[in-house]
């Protein structure tokens, strides 16, 4: 499994994907500090408490909520990034040609998933202290005290929220995983995958208010939002957590037992 996961991060490390890596980081660092300031109201006018206040904003984790905030708006295109990473191994055939090298199937699928996490891990991390940089510069423009941002409960903050962020990336891998486990063509795993993380899961809540209860992309929404007035950030991690063990013995079963050729 070590080698799946070298071997899968030297296959990530190339200088163009850190490249466009960068980019997107940068993009959405500055951007989503923007919008999510430019989106936080006094708590007076704050509607049906969600979203962020700007006098929440102030308080010592004010930084990396705005992080946090602005990643679980995010959560379409992590889903739809693992399904493609994943897919995209059974249309090329690396299945099953790396498994001449590492015979256990589930230590391969494993350890390309540990791979996969352990690069997303660092670029969250690179992504939260460049965010709360942006927040720190953009946030006196909407008359937010940035003073308790620096202090040790707001380092204690920055690590809380890059581990719920984590989980929450871990979350949408783990489905995204299985989705490609078992359709294993891209364009239709990106075609489920979108049709589900995208309009389909919302459209049912519009319509069904348990939806957000119950249906795993709109939970990790409401993790990922430290918690909505349907569902607690708790409840949310425990429901998707169930969900996860559930993807992980489906992907596992089908990876271990069916023909890789497709």
């Amino acid at each position: 499994m070590i080698r799946t996961v070298h071997a899968e991060l030297l296959k990530i490390l190339r200088r163009r994907v850190l490249l466009v890596t960068a980019a997107a980081m940068a993009l959405f660092s500055v951007g989503g500090a923007a919008v999510t300031l430019a989106a936080a109201r006094p708590a007076a006018d704050a509607v049906g408490g969600r979203g962020l206040t700007l006098e929440s904003l102030g308080a010592a984790g004010g930084g990396t909520d705005v992080f946090r905030t602005a990643v679980s708006f995010t959560g379409f295109f992590v889903f739809v990034v693992f399904v493609g990473a994943v897919a995209a191994e059974f249309g090329r055939g690396t299945f099953r040609t790396m498994l001449l090298r590492q015979p256990g199937r589930l230590r391969l699928l494993g350890g390309k998933l540990a791979g996969l996490l352990a690069y997303a891990a660092g670029v969250l991390a690179v992504t939260e202290v460049a965010t709360w940089v942006a927040a720190r510069l953009l946030a006196p423009s909407r008359g937010v005290a940035v003073a308790a941002w620096t202090s040790l409960d707001g380092l204690g903050s920055a690590v809380a929220d890059y581990g719920a962020v984590l989980v929450w990336v871990a979350g949408y891998a783990m489905l995204g995983t299985v989705v490609a486990v078992l359709v294993r063509s891209v364009p239709v795993a990106l075609g489920v995958g979108i049709a589900w993380a995208g309009p389909f899961e919302h459209i049912l809540a519009d319509a069904w208010e348990p939806a957000s209860r119950i249906f795993p992309g709109l939970l990790l929404e409401a993790f990922a939002a430290g918690g909505t007035p349907e569902v607690t950030a708790s409840r949310a991690l425990v429901t998707v957590a169930a969900y996860v063990a559930v993807a992980a013995v489906v992907a596992g079963t089908s990876f271990a037992r069916r023909d890789l050729a497709g």
